[in-house]
């Protein structure tokens, strides 16, 4: 039998499960036949991650009470995926309407996992050109969210010098303004 590097699952079983996250224990086996149990793995939605961006190449981020963090944070227009969402694009659509009240023409940059160790979603980072004012930012009580609009190269400063505190948006950040040809990456020639 040809070996795969995969574990085994032996058994699993829902711990906790709401419309925002499952938390599933699995028993599980290694391939040398370690056994690893309970294995906990969060099971959430997939997530958008939107690189809004005006004609001057500015970025529009936002800033809102994280209560995990028990502080604010500056981040990207971003949300989970819902049922009703035909694809990253149209959620990508919705969040940054809803959180913002902005449109823009959509492109999908890719996709990361935010911590493939333990979590099952993926996040899909979308760029938003040629953003427009179209409504004003839907009201949920649970985001207060303040607008920000910053030249791109200080939203690089924002995220390289820890300001944006949330690591996978980072990230996709840095991807969607390499994608839009607003930054570039140079390898290091020793």
């Amino acid at each position: 039998m040809a070996l795969d590097g995969k574990w085994r699952v032996t058994a699993s079983r829902y711990v906790h499960k709401d419309r925002w996250i499952a938390v599933r224990a699995d028993d599980c086996v290694t391939e040398e036949g370690v056994s690893i149990a309970p294995y906990y793995v969060l099971e959430y939605p997939d997530w958008v991650h939107v690189v809004a961006l005006d004609a001057a190449h500015n970025v529009l981020l936002i800033r809102q009470y994280r209560h995990g963090l028990g502080d604010f944070s500056l981040e990207l227009p971003a949300g989970a995926m819902d049922a009703a969402d035909a694809d990253p694009l149209a959620a990508a659509a919705r969040e940054l309407l809803e959180e913002t009240g902005h449109a823009g023409d959509l492109s999908l940059v890719g996709r990361t996992a935010p911590n493939p160790a333990i979590q099952t979603n993926q996040i899909h980072t979308v760029v938003a050109r040629n953003i427009v004012h179209v409504a004003a930012p839907a009201d949920d009580p649970t985001e207060r969210i303040e607008l920000l609009w910053v030249p791109a190269s200080e939203a690089i400063r924002l995220a390289l010098d820890g300001e944006m505190v949330t690591a996978i948006q980072v990230a996709s950040l840095l991807a969607g303004l390499v994608h839009a040809g607003v930054a570039t990456i140079k390898p290091v020639t020793p």
